[in-house]
């Protein structure tokens, strides 16, 4: 932004100068080529050099009075949009600075020049000089009005914010600043993220909350990468940091080392809570950014970052199980499933995150959303697909979770969760997995025949695209081809080695 301004003011000061010398060449070749004498009021009409500098006086305080009023009208106004920390954001920008300092000489030099002019005293060098600076001076107010409205710009307010934030976590780290007045000010820093956030979250401002939920994601990293060589005084806070936290909860952050995790995704999370009423499609981004720290957070190696990533994701489920916004539950559970995946070094975190998903299943039941009990169904068969392909050691751990889902909820049959195990089935038949098919076999023998069929049925002719538009696109019920006759052997066999079932019938389709 400052790069734009200073290309701005030498273009507008070029193209003064080159109109104005232009100007003066030609009259001044027009007219004989004059001399200095005849060029200049000093000595001949001394009174009539203040007449020249009054007018400029005039127009240079009217530009300055309509400066100032500008600033002081659109700055608390743009503050009290985004964040009350933009006054103090604008006053301390040094640009900002001098620009108000020339401005404010430059009027007063003018003036200060015409009173020094006498009628046998005319300060010729100090009075060019005052006609060069003011016309220097209309030519900044062009580049600056346009600084100004781009400094007014929440993306510019975020990006600068950001710098700061990190400037300041690369100072601690080098030692150049205090470890508490650090904490403060990445703190406050945090916060002001988080505060423009809901407030674009307020407006349904989409674009900008985006930018600042990514914000936020960049700082976690950043500070990921220096977190290993900063002072151990960092990783120490108190009760005025998290203002609402237990002894306990700021006992177990101070020996992880995560409070600065902690403040960003507790800013996330308002952001989520915010989201849900305001504009759902900003859900899958911070679900996205949230998955994309805990993966950051696992390649560093650094565990309780990553288990903080995954509690807030917990959290997010959980939001949405309480508005009953399967909209957000469906991304949610998706990116969860996303983090799962590339946990394949942490084996047991992804059999956490199959055992979390089983209990928000269960508890969306038992709130009356069974489409999000059937879905995580599938996320988990599919956890359990990705553990046997890379061979995870626990691998029949998730699968006996994607197998504990019900398929009967009384005397009804939720097709969904038939559907989702006859794939797990087909995959292990086509896998040779024969222990693990028979354990699905017999999970799904209380399953009567026709159902079975009509769900072999409906996932050999289920196309890839979903017919309505969504977040994923691909239908959960697609069987890819290689994996079609698989599904049908598994079915055989099931259908050949089913007892009879008690009566049971399907549940309506959920929506």
């Amino acid at each position: 932004m400052r790069q734009s301004f200073v290309r701005t003011l030498l273009v507008v000061c070029g193209v003064f100068l080159t109109l104005f010398l232009t100007e003066f060449f030609f009259e001044w070749w027009r007219l004989g080529r004059p001399g200095l004498h005849e060029l200049t009021w000093a000595d001949t009409n001394n009174a009539k050099m203040v007449d020249v500098l009054s007018p400029m006086a005039r127009a240079y305080n009217n530009i300055l009075g309509m400066l100032l009023a500008t600033i002081g009208l659109a700055i608390p106004l743009t503050a009290n949009m985004h964040t009350p920390k933009l006054i103090d954001m604008f006053l301390r920008d040094r640009l900002n600075q001098a620009v108000l300092y020339v401005m404010a000489f430059g009027a007063a030099n003018v003036l200060f020049v015409g009173y020094l002019i006498g009628p046998k005293f005319a300060p010729i060098w100090v009075y060019r000089f005052a006609i060069y600076f003011v016309v220097f001076g209309w030519a900044l107010l062009i580049p600056y009005f346009f600084y100004v409205v781009r400094f007014l710009d929440p993306s510019n307010i975020l990006h600068r914010v950001k710098l700061e934030t990190m400037a300041v976590v690369e100072k601690v780290q080098a030692g150049q600043l205090d470890t508490e007045l650090g904490q403060d000010q990445v703190n406050e820093r945090i916060f002001q993220i988080g505060t423009i956030v809901l407030k674009s979250l307020d407006r349904a401002d989409r674009g900008v909350a985006m930018e600042g939920v990514w914000t936020l994601k960049q700082l976690v990293e950043h500070h990921g990468e220096l977190k290993a060589r900063m002072p151990a005084a960092w990783f120490k806070v108190d009760r005025k940091d998290f203002v609402g936290f237990s002894h306990e909860a700021l006992e177990m952050l101070n020996e992880d080392h995560t409070w600065f995790e902690m403040a960003a995704m507790r800013q996330l999370y308002f952001a989520y809570q915010q989201a849900l009423a305001k504009t759902s499609d900003i859900v899958s981004s911070i679900s996205d950014a949230v998955r994309a720290i805990a993966v950051k957070c696992a390649r560093r190696s650094d565990k309780p970052a990553l288990d903080i990533a995954i509690r807030y994701f917990n959290n997010f489920v959980r939001e949405s199980l309480k508005k009953k916004d399967t909209h957000s539950a469906y991304d949610v559970l998706y990116e969860y499933r996303l983090l799962a995946r590339d946990l394949a070094a942490y084996p047991d975190k992804q059999r956490d995150i199959a055992r979390y998903v089983g209990y928000y299943a269960e508890a969306a039941r038992a709130l009356g959303i069974p489409f999000i009990q059937h879905l995580s169904a599938f996320e988990i068969g599919n956890l359990a697909r990705r553990a046997y392909e890379g061979s995870s050691p626990v691998a029949r751990d998730i699968l006996g979770e994607a197998l504990s889902i019900p398929h009967v909820d009384g005397h009804a049959v939720a097709p969904l969760v038939v559907k989702a195990k006859l794939m797990l089935g087909g995959f292990c038949m086509q896998n040779g997995l024969t222990a693990e098919a028979e354990q699905v076999r017999q999970n799904l023998a209380d399953v009567p025949e026709p159902i079975v069929r009509e769900a072999m049925r409906e996932l050999l002719s289920a196309e890839r695209s979903f017919f309505e538009v969504t977040d994923r696109q691909e239908n959960l019920e697609y069987v890819r081809p290689e994996r079609r006759q698989h599904l049908e052997a598994f079915v055989t066999q099931l259908l050949s080695r089913a007892p009879a079932p008690r009566a049971v019938e399907s549940s309506a389709r959920p929506g």
